[in-house]
């Protein structure tokens, strides 16, 4: 007789002492081909499906009593509570067979266990993990499919469907059980620790997961207390009541002040008040009847109610909640510029950065707080105010002369980056590098406007002097604050213009020529590069709402040769400099008209859910027509896209979610990705690499402040201490500030500090251009003499030797007055002909040869006496050499790290250029020999050879 057919409750059977325990309560039994003959007062139970009508089955408390023979394909099954018992002795046909079952030997050498009939307790070993009903698999009887051997196909199908679907959930909650939790199923970008302890920080799908998994393991739940409100902490709704309250009163309070104030009360004396005192410009003013006007400086939109509180002191870019979620940003208390700004991903992104910059995919930068001046005048006028503030002075092309590149910038076919300069400052003193951009002139109108692109850490220096400067010009130059009305989006990587062109679609123009800028954009998906653009190419036109073909879906690229001919005959010719119209968002008008007709997300919900899968709504001439203005950058190869303020967050988020036709989506980075980027092209990234400006001096002092915060919470016994460093010769201590850059040092001698505290003005410190500094190299003699203050050149370090450059490293010539020294730093050169040292010899080829060989070559290793292999000696060594003294410091390093784009450690560095000219002058010029420096960080003992060259 065998058992099967196991029911979702069944419990496995043994067999001990001779006895089969039939645990299970649902198992149908069946005889061999030999007849088993039960005797009476057999206890097997039978499941409910059995006919009832049998006469051998008697009822005795909750068992059904089999009575008589079972016979050869009988079923029975049980649903009884207590399981039959069945002596094999007395019945040796039967057979027992079930899923799950144990079936133990009958031994007599087993330790004999006594069944307590009277205990109806369970002293089983409790089971480590209680079985959950979710992961039964119910099952339907089959055999009603059937009835009279005939296969129903509605109940058979039906009682499979039952099955499949049993199976499936069971299969899905067994992956799910003690597996993963509910917050671990988050992005990637969320913070763990956060999402772990609130269920609000996971999506919606997993939030009813989460608090159930909370309360089951009895986990404290995190309730949001930051930020202001209603709906944070315990008391959000006395809280609400209160502002409630408060509101009420202030209305009370000024409905009397009005009613007051309409009502004269008879015999009031008369105020008592002294008139204020005016300045004596202003009483002069008053008298000539002149007053002097400024532009007013641009202030932030209104944030919504909740958010207002959080926004005092500082201004939330327009992805600040989108990136607040996946980002590290600055600290609510120490914004930077005015801004809250992501600093980086929470996930790590160095690597991930770099790929998908340089091999594939895209980065993206929310750029809106870069901040923009718009001048509206003459031509003349606007010409002569750059002009007065030495624009892209000493670049190496003339952006004033009537050709080529520069024409086609006045014609505002082209954008121009450049130096500005204090207007009367002799010589010329660096503010920032600046983007200006013209518009294209429009002949209705006399007056010509201009956008200048500004960093933010800039920003009042230059609107200072560019309103200074536009009061002087005859016309007048009306200068304008755009700063929350424009922003931008900055791309780059090979698939950046693949993601513009897909997610800015321009708005269909009739009257458009066959080359007009909406009508070639799309052809340039396939460039990868945007270096192979004309330098400075811009292109400006209106698209319409991105949300509004979401989710956007990858665009065709061409790969075939007619269409990659036909891309780089355009790349060559580029018509647009021919066919591009005035840009509509130079004009006010139409950017506050775009930023009113944006439509919600309700709203572009309610008319996507109208479409049927794959379509997208209709553009509506009711629709928002955005004006953009995209504009490549060659030296960092970036995409720089300008659009309204309002605008900003529909398409950042469309530029997020776009699959790239290699894989993924693009990724989103901060400053110190965007640092990373033009660190690993060898680039000096203002305002960080440009101490010599007021703006890199700021920058310097705030890292000041915070390399000495972080060493000062380290404990004693795991932090530097400076004072001890042994720089050899009996030098001790550390040059200088340790935590800062020590551009003091640097300064030639009879040239002092400004006035004021220390620390807080700069030093007279001059920028140099690597066009200014070629000048100045070629005509080393007659620039030595002259010097009115010190000045700095951005170079690129490469290392020669081991060690990665950090910020704040220090940069030494060559010992110019130790030549025992220099020639033992120039001994550490690697020479051309030099045989590398040969590598251990490997025991896998000797061991191959006979065994006389193998004696020979032992014999002939021991004799042979062991040479001593040259070499310069390693850093650590007795005979390494010690850093130069103080006067070869020639500089420090401002950005350091392992270049993954060279595949060897690089930095950006500023160097001062007067004491790398008298090694020019003592050299007999810029030999090799000349170009070589040495590094140390900062806290070390040891230096590092390396190599510099101008950029």
């Amino acid at each position: 007789m065998s058992v099967a057919g196991r029911s979702p409750h069944a419990r496995p059977f043994g067999l001990n002492d001779g006895c089969i325990f039939v645990q299970s309560t649902c198992y149908r039994v069946y005889a061999k081909p030999n007849t088993a003959n039960l005797s009476a007062g057999v206890s097997l139970a039978r499941s409910a499906d059995t006919d009832t009508r049998d006469s051998n089955f008697h009822k005795s408390g909750h068992l059904d009593i089999w009575t008589g023979q079972l016979h050869s394909g009988h079923h029975l099954l049980s649903h009884a509570p207590v399981s039959p018992v069945l002596r094999r002795a007395e019945y040796p046909h039967l057979e027992l067979q079930g899923s799950g079952a144990t079936i133990m030997a009958d031994s007599s050498r087993k330790r004999k266990q006594t069944v307590d009939h009277g205990n109806h307790g369970n002293h089983g070993k409790r089971p480590r993990f209680l079985q959950k009903p979710q992961h039964n698999i119910a099952a339907t009887p089959t055999r009603n499919a059937y009835p009279n051997g005939e296969i129903n196909v509605k109940n058979f199908l039906k009682s499979h469907e039952v099955e499949i679907k049993s199976l499936e959930h069971a299969i899905k909650a067994a992956k799910q059980a003690l597996t993963r939790r509910a917050f671990q199923d988050v992005p990637r970008e969320l913070r763990r620790r956060t999402a772990s302890h609130n269920p609000q920080r996971v999506p919606k799908r997993l939030r009813a997961r989460s608090k159930q998994e909370a309360k089951e393991d009895n986990t404290p739940l995190a309730r949001g207390t930051s930020g202001s409100g209603s709906g944070k902490g315990k008391i959000k709704f006395l809280r609400k009541e209160g502002r409630e309250k408060s509101r009420q009163t202030w209305e009370e309070r000024a409905k009397r002040r009005k009613v007051e104030s309409s009502i004269e009360a008879p015999g009031k004396p008369e105020s008592t008040k002294q008139p204020k005192q005016l300045t004596a410009a202003q009483a002069t003013n008053v008298a000539s009847g002149r007053r002097r006007t400024f532009p007013p400086l641009a202030t932030p939109p209104t944030p919504p109610s909740r958010f207002r509180k959080r926004q005092k002191g500082k201004t939330w870019l327009p992805t600040h909640v989108w990136h607040s979620k996946r980002a590290r940003m600055t600290d609510p208390k120490d914004p930077l510029w005015g801004f809250a700004i992501p600093l980086q991903p929470v996930v790590k992104a160095y690597r991930l950065t770099h790929r998908s910059a340089t091999q594939r995919g895209a980065v993206a930068w929310d750029t809106s707080y870069m901040s923009t001046l718009g001048l509206e005048g003459a031509a003349t006028s606007i010409i002569n105010l750059l002009k007065s503030l030495n624009f892209a002075t000493g670049s190496l092309e003339n952006p004033w002369q009537d050709r080529g590149r520069a024409k086609r910038w006045m014609l505002g076919t082209r954008s121009w980056d450049g130096w500005i300069c204090e207007r009367e400052a002799i010589p010329p003193k660096k503010i920032a590098l600046i983007t200006a951009i013209w518009c294209v002139p429009d002949p209705q109108l006399p007056k010509r406007k201009l956008f200048i692109r500004v960093h933010p850490a800039a920003f009042p220096a230059v609107w200072n002097e560019v309103v200074r400067t536009a009061k002087v010009q005859k016309p007048c130059v009306t200068v304008q604050d755009l700063r929350y009305e424009i922003g931008s989006i900055e791309i780059t990587g090979p698939a950046a213009a693949e993601t513009l062109t897909s997610i800015l679609v321009p708005i269909e123009n009739t009257g458009a020529v066959g080359h007009a800028p909406q009508t070639l954009w799309g052809s340039l998906a396939s460039t990868t590069d945007a270096a192979s653009l004309p330098a400075g190419a811009l292109l400006a036109f209106d698209i319409s709402d991105p949300r509004l073909r979401d989710p956007p879906s990858t665009s065709p690229l061409l790969a075939d040769q007619r269409s990659l001919d036909a891309l780089t005959d355009i790349l060559a010719s580029w018509p647009i400099d021919t066919t591009q119209t005035t840009p509509s968002i130079f004009d006010r008008n139409a950017r506050m008209a775009a930023a009113r007709s944006m439509l919600s997300q309700k709203s572009i919900n309610r008319r996507r859910s109208g479409c049927t899968l794959g379509e997208h709504p209709d553009i509506k001439p009711t629709d928002a027509q955005i004006p953009v203005l995209v504009y490549v950058s060659r030296a960092s190869k970036t995409w720089t896209v300008l659009l309204p303020w309002k605008s900003v967050m529909a398409v950042w988020r469309s530029i997020m979610r776009y699959p790239v036709s290699t894989g993924g989506n693009p990724r989103f980075g901060g400053i110190k990705e965007r640092r990373q980027v033009y660190f690993e092209r060898s680039l000096p990234y203002f305002p960080y690499d440009c101490p010599g400006t007021d703006a890199g001096w700021a920058w310097e002092l705030r890292e000041r402040a915070s390399r000495k915060h972080e060493w000062t919470k380290r404990p004693k016994g795991k932090r530097i201490e400076w004072t001890t460093i042994d720089l050899g010769n009996g030098r001790k201590g550390e040059t200088g500030d340790p935590w800062a850059c020590e551009w003091e040092y640097l300064l030639p001698e009879g040239i002092n500090e400004s006035g004021g505290k220390p620390g807080e003005l700069r030093p007279l410190f001059q920028q140099l251009s690597l066009d200014e500094a070629r000048n100045i190299v070629k005509e080393a003699s007659s620039h030595v003499k002259d010097r009115h203050s010190a000045r700095l050149l951005a170079v690129k370090i490469s290392m020669i030797q081991r060690g990665t450059p950090t910020d704040c490293a220090r940069v030494y010539r060559l010992p110019a007055n130790n030549m025992e020294l220099r020639a033992r730093w120039l001994a550490l050169m690697p020479q051309a002909g030099r045989e590398a040292p040969p590598k251990k010899r490997s025991t896998y080829a000797r061991s191959e040869l006979p065994a006389h060989l193998q004696l020979k070559a032992l014999a002939r290793a021991l004799t042979t006496p062991t040479e001593i292999q040259g070499g310069p000696p390693k850093a650590g060594e007795q005979d390494y050499p010690v850093v130069p003294d103080e006067e070869d410091l020639i500089g420090f390093v401002t950005t350091g790290n392992y270049n993954l784009c060279e595949g060897i450690p690089t930095a950006v560095a500023n160097v001062a250029l007067d004491r790398i000219m008298c090694a020019v002058k003592e050299g007999g010029g810029l030999a090799a020999e000349n170009r070589l420096c040495i590094v140390r960080q900062a806290g070390s003992t040891i230096g590092r050879l390396a190599r510099w060259e101008a950029v």
